[in-house]
């Protein structure tokens, strides 16, 4: 039999599987998009239900239905799985081989230290023990709202949130493994955990609605604090969208607006060994709202280029609106003058995150001020429109 032939049949009852065993609630859910969250990639992992419901595993033609946990353990190609009743059995999980978990109660399955509604997809993948958390968008988007903001937000703020995330979660491109990440490459999203009441409603009074741009889903950039103004999105990386375009921003009463860093010489040594450290930096041009878009760093053995926000990941600052100074300790001032070396450098910045699309302490601040969630969407994300999704505005 052709080997595509075969693919589809196996992705065919997967589908079944997941919908027919797992998903048969009503007929909403069958209609709801489903996503593939990756919650984590490790070499060991423990798997347990939160009570006294057993989970369900299924793996090729072995199904069980009276388990209260499991350990995976990766072991070169394949993965040892024991079951906590008989630790002395294990079996081994194939390579690109998977399993599958449920649970019937609304507590979640515990997976490490956080619970999971909804099925826990296990991969053997090379390196790793890969896991895939499978459930609906907007069960799933009631974590990441209150894993992106504080729940104690005002709900039209959160609600903006809810909004922006799903549009940002169904625009998403994955893979054949997982659609989104579940940490801030993508957005923020701890299971269980951060699912609230107030998070619950601010979902549910948005369910299913989107931004869209001439009936396609936005690219719904988010982030903490711009410093006072949002940014162009070509001045951050090479795409121009006419919705993601500078506004004001008014989250001035963030209390971590400020920030400071400060690196020794060891530090930077460490972090620039090609270069020997730094001496001296060059700002070579700038953004018009002043964040940083290329920069030079200058020492003892050479210099390297950086665009703002590739140095910006390099040494963890919070944002690309920054400025630094070179200070001297006066006890090490002699020996810095002759070594021609600086004690330490300060870098001082404004906002946190790239500065892109939807202020997150800007929409708090609106919602205070009376904004709707449209309004604030409106405001932050130009000529867009919020409306029930559809498969064809992908």
């Amino acid at each position: 039999m052709p080997t595509t032939i075969l693919k589809f049949i196996n992705k065919y009852f997967f589908i079944c599987f997941i919908y027919l065993s797992f998903y048969n609630q009503n007929l909403y859910a069958s209609k709801e998009p489903i996503i593939r969250v990756l919650i984590a990639k490790e070499k060991k992992l423990r798997i347990r239900s939160d009570s006294n419901i057993p989970l369900i595993v299924k793996y090729k033609k072995l199904i069980k239905e009276d388990v209260k946990g499991i350990t995976l353990t990766k072991d070169r190609d394949s993965i040892k799985l024991f079951f906590d009743k008989n630790k002395s059995k294990f079996y081994e999980i194939e390579r690109d081989k998977g399993l599958l978990i449920k649970s019937n109660d609304k507590r979640g399955i515990w997976v490490g230290g956080k619970r999971y509604s909804g099925l826990i997809n296990i991969k053997n993948l090379k390196n790793k023990i890969l896991v895939v958390n499978i459930l609906g968008i907007e069960k799933y988007l009631t974590s990441v709202v209150g894993s992106e903001m504080p729940h104690k937000w005002p709900l039209e703020a959160l609600k903006a949130q809810a909004i922006a995330s799903r549009t940002y979660a169904l625009k998403k491109t994955g893979n054949d493994l997982y659609d989104i990440d579940s940490t801030q490459k993508d957005q923020v999203y701890n299971g269980l955990e951060s699912n609230t009441y107030k998070t619950s409603k601010a979902v549910k009074y948005t369910r299913s609605l989107v931004i869209t741009h001439k009936n396609k889903l936005i690219n719904a950039l988010f982030h903490s604090s711009s410093g006072g103004i949002t940014e162009n999105s070509e001045d951050v990386w090479s795409n121009k969208y006419p919705y993601l375009v500078s506004v004001k921003d008014f989250d001035q009463k963030n209390p971590k607006m400020h920030w400071k860093k400060i690196f020794s010489n060891k530090e930077l040594q460490i972090l620039f060994p090609k270069i020997g450290g730094i001496k001296d930096i060059e700002i070579i041009d700038i953004t018009k709202t002043g964040r940083v878009r290329n920069i030079k760093l200058i020492g003892n053995l050479g210099s390297l280029d950086f665009s703002g926000t590739n140095l910006r990941k390099k040494m963890g600052l919070k944002s690309t609106l920054f400025r630094f100074k070179f200070v001297v300790d006066d006890t090490q001032q002699e020996i810095s003058k002759i070594n021609n070396l600086y004690t330490s450098l300060i870098i001082s910045g404004m906002g946190a995150g790239h500065g892109v699309g939807m202020s997150q302490w800007g929409a708090k601040q609106l919602a205070m001020r009376g904004y709707k969630a449209k309004d604030i969407l409106e405001y932050f994300y130009t000529g867009i429109q919020i409306k029930p999704f559809k498969e064809i505005y992908k």
